[in-house]
């Protein structure tokens, strides 16, 4: 089964309520051939569990213990082993995992759905969660921490988050769980966290996320979700974070990918990808004012097997 393009009803219910499940949006087959890479940054799911604390010390030392909230064992909190294990753009291997992140489904939603083709990705990472480590249920929250200004709930939308499925996702392996923007209406312009005891009806609301890898989920910024508890026994759930802001929107922004232009993945990256690739990453699209002979002559050497040719051909004599 090949890529498709998400439906024009999914597009619509993305705005009409804030979230959408795009299930089955990249191959399984296209996953799959990502794999590898993957598990140069995070290990399987069998092999954590079968010495965890020896696969933490061997990928990511002993780091000092944390100075945080003390959340309550049980119940929602944002604790900071929730995001033990974490991966930033570019990552190394193939090339495959690195791909997903532009891959043309995924932006021909996001361009849709912002009503822009002039995008920018503002979050690439990958993210790992394994049975055991902590508790990881959430409070209902939005994103706030994303943007200096609020979102209102009215278009136009600045910015979406995106979630690409690496692993099957479902009921006991920690599906996000999102509530309408219908159903919040009156929440949204108040408190960006709500706990439990505060709005019981907010969390009867909420349905879970779960889906096929290869499946894309995509929320607004104005709405209330929360992550919920990996059960699944000796259980694993792995995601992509590609997520995109309209260009411009300086006031939206998460992860800075610039102090990273030295990787050798980040060379490997742009030397395969079209200028419309490059620019979801803000580099100059051919024909910007930045460009010069001597500009495109000292770019090439840092990337010397990208093809400058559509840069150069829109030089001005």
């Amino acid at each position: 089964m090949g890529a498709r393009r998400a439906r024009d009803d999914e597009v619509a219910r993305w705005r009409e309520h804030g979230w959408i499940l795009l299930e089955g949006l990249v191959p399984t087959q296209e996953i799959d051939a990502a794999v590898d890479d993957l598990y140069l940054q995070f290990p399987r799911a069998e092999a954590y569990h079968a010495d965890p604390a020896g696969e933490t010390e061997r990928r990511l030392g002993r780091p000092a213990p944390v100075d945080e909230f003390p959340w309550p064992t049980e119940g929602p909190g944002f604790r900071h082993d929730q995001h033990r294990w974490q991966g930033a753009f570019p990552f190394p291997g193939t090339g495959a995992l690195n791909r997903l992140v532009v891959h043309p489904s995924i932006v021909d939603f996001a361009t849709r759905a912002l009503d822009s083709a002039d995008l920018r990705l503002y979050q690439a990472q990958v993210s790992a969660k394994y049975a055991g480590i902590t508790n990881y249920e959430q409070p209902m929250h939005t994103d706030r921490n994303h943007s200096w200004l609020p979102a209102i709930g009215e278009a136009p939308w600045w910015h979406l988050e995106g979630f690409l499925y690496l692993s099957d996702v479902g009921p006991t392996t920690a599906p996000t769980h999102l509530v309408s923007v219908r159903d919040s209406t009156h929440r949204r312009t108040t408190t960006p966290l709500v706990m439990p005891d505060r709005d019981p009806d907010l969390y009867r609301a909420e349905q879970g996320a779960a889906g096929l890898r290869g499946s894309y989920l995509a929320y607004r910024p104005d709405v209330f979700h929360r992550a919920v508890d990996l059960t699944e026994p000796h259980g694993a759930r792995f995601l992509l974070n590609a997520s995109y802001k309209v260009a411009g929107q300086d006031w939206v922004g998460y992860h800075t990918m610039q102090s990273r232009s030295t990787s050798p993945d980040w060379v490997a990256f742009v030397e395969g990808s079209t200028p419309a690739e490059l620019a979801l990453f803000g580099f100059p699209l051919p024909g910007h004012p930045v460009w010069s002979a001597a500009l495109l002559d000292a770019t090439q050497r840092l990337y010397p097997r990208l093809d400058t040719a559509p840069w150069r051909a829109m030089l001005s004599d």
